[in-house]
């Protein structure tokens, strides 16, 4: 993932989500990955100069669990980290695992103004499906 995601913001109440397509698995978990941290900042105002592997197991294998898992893990790094990250490779994608090249850079104040806090993905109206070749993801996000 190297360039700004195209995705659709919608809006939920309170909360905030996306829809978008992708034309194949694992460049959906990539473009969702990239739409939640553009939701959230910029992408354009993001540097690439901090690396990290991503892994994710779940028992669940189900695509809608490793979605909010995947989110979520990367939501954790930028919590515990301050990392913003712009650039998505899933190398791995499997039943139960994904596994991730992810790139970014710190958080700083007086360069990234966020947009959106979010605080969580959700399985409310969550859905990764197939139609007609086509990926289709849509994930609302508690903000």
């Amino acid at each position: 993932m190297t360039e700004r995601p195209d995705y659709k913001e919608i809006e939920h109440t309170a909360d905030v989500g996306l829809e978008l397509e992708a034309p194949d698995l694992k460049a959906a978990f990539e473009l969702a990955a990239a739409s939640m941290f553009d939701l959230m900042c910029d992408l354009d105002g993001v540097g690439d100069g901090v690396r990290r592997t991503v892994r994710i197991r779940a028992r669940d294998a189900d695509l809608e669990n490793m979605m909010v898992r995947w989110l979520t893990e990367l939501l954790y790094v930028f919590e515990s980290e301050r990392l913003l990250l712009s650039c998505f490779d899933v190398t791995k994608l499997e039943s139960g695992l994904i596994e991730a090249d992810v790139t970014g850079e710190r958080y700083d104040p007086g360069r990234h103004a966020l947009k959106t806090e979010i605080k969580a993905a959700t399985y409310h109206d969550l859905a990764v499906d197939q139609t007609r070749g086509v990926w289709l993801v849509r994930v609302i996000f508690d903000s």
